[in-house]
Formats: C-alpha cells, structure tokens, sequence
C-alpha cells in the first residue's frame, strides 16, 4: 500500500485567485446589456418597457456607491472589483430573463427571481471580500436590491411587490445562512472565523487591505504556539578579511509573500552584514515551523549570537583544518559531506528527483546521531529539485530512511577523513531578477573551500527551489571551472510566493541566463580564498513563535475544504430560496 502525504500549504489557496477588468469596461458592458434589453423589449411585445433599465441600473449605482458605503469596512474594496461585482449581476439578470420562456412564468417573476438571487450573491461577495461582518455590508447589498424592489412596482404594479420582497428575504437568508455554515468548521476546529481568514488572505494577495501581512500574522498568530529550535552556524575566520559564517536554522522560512517569516533568510543576512557575509541555508523544517512573524528573525540572531560568544570562549574552538569533500549516496538520497574543523557539514538532494522539505523530527535523528563523534553537525536540505506536487519527507517512510540511512553511513565514513589546511572564500552577488521571477531579496552567495587540493562551491540562491533539472545544468558548469564538487543550494524564502504558489529557480528565468551569474560568483569566491579557520557552534532559538505542527494544513485544508464544497451548498441554500420564491409566485 501505498502512502501519499501533500503538504496543504497557504500558497495552495492563490489558484481561487483573478483578476477583476478595469471597472470602466464593466460600467460599460452592464450598460451595454440594459440597453440591448430595453431594445428588445421595443420590438417585442412579450418584454415590458423599462426592463432593462432595471436589470442596469441598479447594478450602475451598486458600482457607483458600493465603495463610499463599505469605506469603514474590515478591508478596501477596489473600483474594478466593484465593476465586476456589478457586471457579474447584470450577466446573472439576464441569465434569469429566460425562465421568461417557461410558460407558467413571465418577465417579471424572472426579474423577481434575480433581484433575490443577486442579492444573496452580492451579500456573499462583499462579505469575503470587503467585510466578514454581515451587518457591516447590508447597506451596501441592499442598495441594488432596494432599487430593483421600486423597479417591480413601476413595472409591473405594487402588487408584484409583496412576492418581491418575499423573494429577497427568501435569498438573503439563504445567504447569511451559508455563511454560517461556511464559518463552523474553522471556528470548531481552530476558534478562528474561515469569513474572517477570506477577508485577510485575498486583500492581502490584491494588496487592497488595510493592514497586509500584519492582520495576516495578527490572525495567525491565535493558532500559533511558542517553540524551541536549534540551529548550527559554522564560523570562518580569516585575517584581515571578513568573516564567513554557514547557518543552518531548522526553522522554515514561509507561508508565502510577506506573511509570516517568509523573507527571514534575507533579514538575517541583513542583520549580520556589518559583522559577516552570511550564508543562510535550508534546514530539516516544514510549513509547521513557519515563523508567525519576520520579527522573529530576531530570535534566530540572538542564537547565533550567544552560540557564538559561548564557543569563543574555548581557545581551541577556530581550528585551521578541513577535509576533502565527499559525496555519497542511499537510494535516491546524494550527500555532501565535509569535516570542518571538529565539526561535520553535509547538504543532502535528491536532484533529479523532487527534493523538498523534511519533517524537523529527522534533522534531530542525524544531530544526535553525529553528537557522538563530532562536537557539531550542520544538515542542510539542499531543497534544488522541485516536484509536480509539494511533499513533506517524514522519517517512516522510504525517502526519509534514505536521508537517515544516508547521513549515518557518511557520518560514520567522515569519521576516518584526513585532514588538511583549510582555505575559505566567499562572494555576494546581485542578481537582475525580482521576487516574481523567482529570486528573493539577498540574490546569489557563494562559498568556496579549499582542503587536499579539492575546492569546493556551495551555492546559494535566495529562492524556494529549483525548477527540475536546473540545478544539474548549473552544478555541471561550475564543476567544469575547475572545482571538485558543489552543490546548487536555496534558502526555500517563501518571498517569491505571491499570487502563484510555484515560482522556483529557473522557472521563470531559464538556466542559461542564471548561469553567467553563477559562474561569476564562484569565481569571485574563489578569487576570495585565503587562509581560514573554522568553528561550529549550536544555539536554541528559544520561545520562537511558529505556526505549530499541523496547523498549517490544518487551517489550509479546511478553507479548502470548505471553498471546494461552497458551490454545491451555495446552489442548495438558493434553490430552496428559488422554491420559495415559485411556490410564493403561483399562490399569490
């Protein structure tokens, strides 16, 4: 049998996302199809005069008037938002305009039918998008509905008004009723308001809210709980040179954009960039390590700190030696490995075969493991192979026994390693590619060692994977510079996710102009080289806020959950309100 574990992620939720036309163009088309009703109705007989004033113009002022109504709302409501919000209740207007073809019904029940079913529509819609508060959006859905309500009594007479407003209340109901539904199981699940969460989570990805990422984090941050989590840094000191310093924090820099602690990889090299070129790579965490905030990158340096005074104190924690690197590998799992200084630093991939996140617990399995023979053990997720879907590798399955497998055989292997002087190099290079293309704010860092003759590259791009095969394409051209081994390496910064949740190296900029970049950077590290000595040193980032295990695909799932199953429920709440609104039509 077989076990599939998916990571439910944030990033999974921007497929429901769009983009709404310029609101002119929807001013324009719901005109437009008042008009041709109203043109209609001129050569038929079967068709009042002033229906399709009716179907448009109240969608116009909705357009018009829906902004200044909902302007001290939970969030903004844009102009071409608004438009498509109005376009779209025209289309369904003139969608129910049919049932005039039914011969036991008329223009006007139709046109009664969509006033309710716009209704409810345009509650539901202001409700995700501009408020969660139903209460805090009723004038502004009401306004058409009101409108429509006089259009019926001048149209067809006051009596048609009581069947009108029958239908109204009939769909409204329906409406705040499915959204009550909609709101249970989150709110039974996790306390939170799923309503609540859509308001956030689309406002932040239109970036038309009033707080951002901050009411994001602010409404997370009731799921979130303290934690206690190591990271290893390997020191490089050279004379008269800056320093270098490899971080390993087992901490997961996500959800997407700049919610959460997505952009921690680069503040943190920001936060040590007087003090040393840092090169911030990709430990054993998954999305249940997502920082709740970038203000706990914080806590991350405060570790790195005290580790590092703590260590210092040890005369003979600097040691000027290194062993050559080796790889090895256990199925489909290739490990990096090099001895440096009393220390152990492997990056494992499983390159060409997808290499994503590994569950925390197996990181702390290959730490203990190694403790025993080396004062400090660094084990990164070289995260360079993206896959067609996103999966977390746990310790019970194949993938994960190969990572355990594989880090003990080499830490065993490393054991017996010689020793030679080490040299150490590194650079920073700027990339001309943003966040959209893949590519988070720090760009490119590269380390070079050398140690028996062997130089070694490890290079690292701030960015959340590599597009497959791009990485085999990069490691093969700085191995033909001249360098024994390397490694293509990403920080996984979550930055580059925005409304797409896939955007990896090389998927929106081809290898072949990411290459030049690369090869230069290995060449200015390598330029860089000069005597070094190297010390590794462990802290706790202690009472860092995280998202918790399971949370995050808790909370994913169930949103998703719910949306995927809106439709149906949304067709069965209206069709009861549509029954109601038949059986009222024919009694009366």
């Amino acid at each position: 049998m077989k076990i599939k574990m998916r990571a439910l992620q944030l990033e999974n939720l921007t497929k429901y996302a769009f983009r709404a036309p310029p609101w002119w163009v929807s001013l324009l088309l719901t005109a437009a199809a008042g008009a041709v009703v109203e043109l209609i109705s001129y050569i038929s007989a079967g068709i009042p005069a002033g229906l399709g004033a009716a179907a448009a113009v109240p969608q116009i002022a909705l357009l018009l008037l829906v902004i200044p109504l909902t302007k001290k709302c939970f969030q903004h409501l844009t102009w071409n938002r608004a438009g498509l919000l109005a376009l779209a209740n025209t289309a369904i207007s003139l969608l129910f305009l049919l049932f005039a073809l039914i011969p036991v019904f008329d223009c006007i029940f139709s046109y009664i039918l969509a006033s309710g079913f716009t209704l409810a529509f345009t509650i539901f819609i202001l409700t995700a998008v501009v408020d969660y508060r139903v209460g805090k959006i009723l004038p502004a859905a009401l306004l058409p509905a009101v409108l429509q309500l006089t259009a019926v009594s001048f149209i067809a007479g006051l009596q048609f008004l009581v069947p009108a407003l029958i239908a109204d209340t009939a769909f409204a109901l329906a409406a705040v009723l499915l959204l009550s539904v909609f709101d249970k199981p989150l709110k039974r699940g996790s306390g939170l308001i799923a309503m609540q969460f859509v308001n956030i989570y689309i406002s932040h990805i239109t970036g038309t809210g009033h707080g951002g990422a901050n009411q994001m984090e602010e409404y997370l941050t009731k799921i979130s709980e303290p934690a206690v989590v190591p990271e290893t840094t390997f020191f490089f000191r050279r004379e008269g040179k800056q320093d270098i310093w490899f971080v390993v924090p087992n901490l997961h820099p996500g959800p997407l954009a700049d919610i959460g602690g997505s952009n921690f990889p680069n503040i943190l090299f920001e936060e040590f960039k007087d003090e040393a070129l840092l090169f911030v790579s990709h430990g054993c965490a998954s999305h249940d390590l997502n920082l709740i905030s970038n203000n706990e990158t914080e806590k991350i340096a405060d570790a790195i700190r005290r580790s590092k005074a703590a260590a210092g104190k040890n005369p003979g924690f600097y040691q000027a030696s290194a062993s050559a690197p080796v790889r090895s590998s256990c199925g489909s799992v290739s490990i990096l490995s090099q001895r440096l200084g009393n220390s152990l630093l492997m990056v494992a991939t499983r390159s060409p075969e997808m290499t994503e996140d590994m569950d925390y617990s197996i990181g702390r399995i290959i730490i203990g493991e190694a403790r025993r023979w080396y004062d400090q053990v660094g084990f990164a997720d070289g995260h360079n192979c993206i896959g067609k879907e996103d999966k977390i590798t746990y310790p019970s399955t194949r993938i994960g026994n190969e990572y355990i497998k594989g880090a003990t055989d080499a830490i065993e292997s490393m054991r017996s390693a010689k020793m030679h002087p080490l040299s150490a190099g590194a650079a920073h290079t700027k990339l001309p590619f943003g966040r959209k293309d893949g590519f988070g704010d720090t760009g490119l860092v590269s380390l070079v060692t050398e140690a028996g003759g062997k130089k070694t590259a490890y290079v690292l791009f701030d960015g959340n994977n590599v597009e497959a095969g791009v990485r085999d394409i990069l490691r093969n051209a700085v191995l033909k510079e001249g360098f024994d081994e390397c490694e293509i390496m990403t920080t996984d910064s979550h930055i580059v996710n925005t409304i797409s949740g896939r955007n990896p190296v090389g998927m929106a900029v081809p290898a072949e102009k990411i290459l030049p970049y690369v090869l230069q950077s290995v060449r200015d590290a390598a330029a860089d080289v000069s005597p070094a000595k190297v010390g590794a040193a462990a802290g706790d980032c202690e009472n860092v806020r995280v998202f918790g295990p399971g949370k995050i695909i808790q909370l994913t799932s169930e949103v998703s959950g719910i949306v995927s199953h809106l439709l149906p429920l949304f067709g069965l709440f209206l069709l009861a309100a549509a029954l109601i609104t038949v059986v009222t039509w024919l009694l009366l």
